[in-house]
């Protein structure tokens, strides 16, 4: 997966090493309920942990923004078989660049 410019912000309470993770995991279980936690390896956020309430509206969100994206792409899919004149070749957009 790439890296997003639009990055989570989050408390220093909030990072849990991984071996700390490993060992308090109960815990990290417990504090995730109400705020994310982002596990480290190394100094860099590896995992994140959430709650199945979050996560499952997290999941809901993205389904939404795939239906709006495929319904947006069928309806200009169907406006160029409708007026083909009106769209314009791979080729000739790239030249345009």
């Amino acid at each position: 997966m790439g890296t997003s410019k639009y990055k989570p912000k989050f408390d220093v309470d909030q990072l849990i090493s991984s071996s700390e993770a490993s060992k308090k995991f109960g815990e990290v279980r417990k504090r995730a309920k109400s705020l994310p936690q982002f596990i480290t390896e190394n100094g860099n956020v590896e995992t994140v942990i959430v709650s199945y309430e979050l996560f499952e509206a997290m999941y809901e969100r993205l389904a939404e923004l795939e239906r709006q994206e495929e319904l947006t792409l069928l309806q200009q899919i169907e406006r160029v078989d409708q007026n083909p004149e009106s769209s314009k070749s791979w080729k000739s957009v790239r030249r345009e660049s």
